[in-house]
């Protein structure tokens, strides 16, 4: 994972699987970066996760609870084809803004 924090933005690029084993840790590191920096828009690039299976989701619902709490937005950009079938099929684009670069 790396992170950059530029002009009230909170960029995040994801390159491991959001599996219940990695969800824990990232979710710890993430929570951390958007309290210490309160972004007015965290944006998680997933161009680099293979895989996601429920956990990787509640991650990015959980991220997106605690951004909304602070009235910060959440956008993922460049989900790999079968992470945004993953996304499609839980509906998280209802709530989350999805877009491809």
């Amino acid at each position: 994972m790396k992170y950059k924090y530029e002009d009230g933005n909170l960029n995040i690029n994801l390159n491991e699987e959001l599996d219940m084993k990695n969800c824990k840790l990232l979710r710890t590191v993430i929570d951390g970066y958007i309290m210490k920096y309160q972004p007015k828009e965290c944006v998680l690039d997933l161009s680099n996760v293979e895989f996601m299976d429920s956990s990787g989701i509640g991650l990015l619902i959980g991220r997106y609870n605690l951004l909304k709490m602070l009235d910060s937005k959440m956008t993922i950009i460049n989900p790999t084809s079968s992470i945004k079938r993953v996304l499609e099929l839980s509906n998280i684009g209802k709530s989350i803004t999805m877009r491809c670069e």
